[in-house]
């Protein structure tokens, strides 16, 4: 990316981070382009520790401030210590601009939103949703409810956002671009990989699963968002059963402790027919280690080193976009818009439903927008992005 001026001048830079694993990734570009405006500023970074993996053996970012919640009064000294001359804030949070704001940084720049816009000194305004967006949100409310009363589940009529939807990756890149950031600034995700994670993945790989040389792909069924973005369990295991004796490749399942009902349901479905003899061949990665399972850093590099990723709408997709790993993704109640990372080699599964997407959490219905993708569509998607032999 070629040099162009600074708007504001400043040697000491600090980017409040997002909370949500795939959007510190996708905050990336963000930071290659921050670190193009200010190449010899000390750029530094606030960040909850999910995100902290993200950060580990970037360049761009020259040191990293880990604060965990109901911990802001620790951040707040860290910032005054460091005199600041500009600080950016990437969540829209109220919080993030109060702790800027707070912290003595001079210049405060983010988005004009949650009522925090008096304690930025640079704004900039989002783009709201037109008329029509806001009808096609009422539309959504009413099918919902109309589809709730046939089925006698609860309605919801919360629907939508009053926001146009964006990329979060250019929503983040506004940000540089107000700094002086050409606005045609590279958009692809970027991570690193030190040298205590690749360790740590080769002890995973090599001494737990004695697959280091092995072709594998890594399946990630859950999602922090909320059970409305996850694929039903037993089409997971269908998929990974169908892969292990097909393709002849390790399946590994990676998740949150909090996930592991789920891996533990697509363990289940996995090994009904024993006669299969998958066993072998299908991982969790959240049982390795004694129970503790892997951190995300090592994660990070073995989803480098798969040959495929298949997932919901979940924050580790974003490792497989940066390493240039083919990857389907299935998407249900979000907005693909929001999440779009441009990476050549993923193939989204989404079927159109009339209450979607809707952005909810939790589906008060029948969940018809993961139920309608079957398994043969997957299976396709896969097929199609496998590496020639």
């Amino acid at each position: 990316m070629p040099m162009h001026a600074s708007a504001i001048p400043a040697s000491r830079i600090v980017v409040i981070m997002p909370n949500w694993l795939g959007d510190g990734v996708m905050a990336t570009p963000f930071l290659r382009a921050l670190r193009s405006l200010y190449p010899d500023a000390h750029i530094a970074a606030v960040t909850r520790p999910l995100v902290a993996p993200v950060l580990a053996g970037l360049s761009c970012i020259n040191d990293t401030f880990i604060t965990k919640k109901g911990e802001e009064s620790q951040a707040h000294s860290w910032l005054k210590q460091n005199h600041f001359d500009l600080g950016i804030s990437l969540p829209n949070s109220f919080r993030a601009a109060w702790l800027l704001w707070r912290g003595g940084v001079k210049r405060r720049l983010g988005y004009a939103r949650e009522y925090r816009g008096c304690l930025l000194t640079d704004r900039i305004r989002p783009i709201l949703r037109t008329a029509e967006q806001c009808d096609l949100d009422t539309r959504k409310a009413a099918a919902i409810t109309a589809v709730s009363r046939e089925l006698k589940h609860p309605a919801t009529a919360s629907v939508g956002s009053k926001f146009q939807p964006v990329s979060t990756i250019e929503y983040y890149l506004k940000l540089a671009e107000y700094l002086g950031a050409p606005a045609d600034a590279d958009k692809h995700m970027q991570l690193a990989i030190t040298d205590a994670e690749r360790t740590e993945a080769d002890a995973i790989l090599n001494s737990e699963l004695g697959i280091l040389n092995s072709r594998f792909v890594v399946f990630v069924p859950g999602a922090n968002f909320g059970s409305s973005k996850c694929w039903p369990p037993e089409r997971f295991a269908e998929v990974a059963r169908r892969l292990i004796t097909e393709r002849h490749v390790h399946v590994l399942l990676a998740s949150s402790p909090a996930e592991l009902p789920i891996i533990e349901a697509i363990l289940h479905h996995a090994f009904q027919n024993p006669e299969l003899r998958i066993q072998n061949s299908l991982h969790a990665l959240a049982k390795l280690n004694g129970g503790k399972g892997v951190s995300l850093g090592a994660l990070k590099d073995i989803v480098r080193r798969s040959t495929l990723m298949l997932c919901n709408d979940t924050g580790p997709r974003h490792f497989a976009a940066a390493f240039d790993i083919p990857c389907v993704t299935l998407f249900g109640p979000t907005d693909p818009v929001w999440a779009e990372t441009w990476h050549p080699k993923e193939k989204i599964v989404r079927i159109d439903v009339p209450c979607g997407p809707c952005q909810l959490k939790k589906c008060p219905i029948d969940h018809r927008c993961m139920n309608g993708i079957d398994v043969d569509m997957v299976i396709q998607a896969v097929a199609s992005l496998w590496p020639s032999e």
